[in-house]
């Protein structure tokens, strides 16, 4: 099967029980001992990824956040299988992958075992306010607006306590905020100026309790599409219909939430502000440029997406 590398966030939640996991599933398989790469402050992951698929290994099995993950997959590609052991605070990529996020075990198993497929990968740049412009993967989605500002005003403290619970709150008490002026390009179409309370661009909308950022079965990972996601409430009632929505549960338009789907979006900011990259907020960004690559990672994974 070839080597296997770990590399592990050692303050992520749950780290010890993924990296025992790791071990362990690495036993069954008849691996050996996979290759410890942890990562740093300063060094999150993509050098570790690098350093790993450099060195030959078959398998890189990334366990930690979503920041994490994006980091990795951002550098294997399809140069190796990338396994994922989700032990973050949301873990989007995990669910939207169809993987185990309440058993490190079973999440190693798949990890360290499970059949390559390939998974559409983002690239975001980032132009900030002084013209310094930075380039990242993501797997899940990217957020202009409250969105961004709602994860720019959370402890790391709060989401170690209660994991993704820690956005309800802050979400709660920004859903009267006013919308941000914004002009928006999808592909090569008209330029659109629009009032957004949050724009997204989307991979995967698959979020925790069974709710989508987009409607129905849209947004899966494999669809070679980008999910362009407006949310423009007019007024508080309309946070109503855009839950439920979410949900499931209403399918038809509406005037609070547009949805078009493409291969790449640019958004431009009025002023300097946070942009949120699976979760890591970026923070003085004027515009933003995403664009997706169908099918440029390959992820272990059970047999389909959920």
């Amino acid at each position: 099967m070839g080597s296997v590398a770990l590399v592990l966030n050692p303050v992520a939640r749950g780290a010890g029980a993924a990296r025992r996991a790791v071990e362990e599933a690495c036993r069954e398989a008849g691996t050996g001992p996979p290759r410890l790469l942890p990562t740093t402050p300063e060094e999150p992951g993509a050098a570790q990824a690098r350093a790993a698929v450099d060195a030959g290994c078959s398998r890189v099995v990334v366990a930690g956040g979503d920041g994490t993950v994006r980091e990795v997959a951002g550098v294997v590609g399809t140069r190796a299988t990338l396994g994922v052991v989700p032990c973050g605070t949301a873990n989007l990529a995990a669910r939207n992958l169809g993987l185990p996020v309440r058993s490190p075990l079973a999440a190693a198993r798949v990890a360290v075992s499970g059949a390559g497929r390939g998974v559409d990968l983002g690239r975001v740049e980032l132009r900030h306010a002084d013209g310094a412009v930075r380039t990242l993967s993501f797997l899940v989605v990217v957020g202009v607006g409250h969105d961004a500002q709602i994860l720019a005003g959370l402890s790391a403290t709060a989401k170690a306590r209660t994991g993704w619970w820690a956005y309800v709150t802050p979400g709660l008490r920004r859903l009267g905020s006013p919308g941000l002026p914004v002009r928006v390009r999808l592909d090569d179409t008209e330029e659109r100026a629009e009032t957004a309370w949050s724009v997204l661009a989307v991979n995967g909308g698959r979020l925790p309790l069974g709710a989508r950022l987009v409607p129905g079965a849209g947004a899966l990972m494999d669809d070679g599409l980008l999910h362009l996601a407006v949310v423009r409430p007019r007024r508080a009632r309309d946070w109503t219909s855009i839950g439920a929505t979410g949900l499931g549960v209403r399918r038809r338009e509406h005037p609070a939430l547009s949805y078009r789907t493409g291969r790449s979006v640019v958004v431009d900011l009025p002023a300097p502000g946070p942009v949120q990259v699976d979760g890591d907020v970026v923070p003085d960004i004027l515009r933003v440029c995403i664009e997706l690559l169908p099918a440029a990672v390959r992820v272990a994974t059970k047999t389909g997406f959920p």
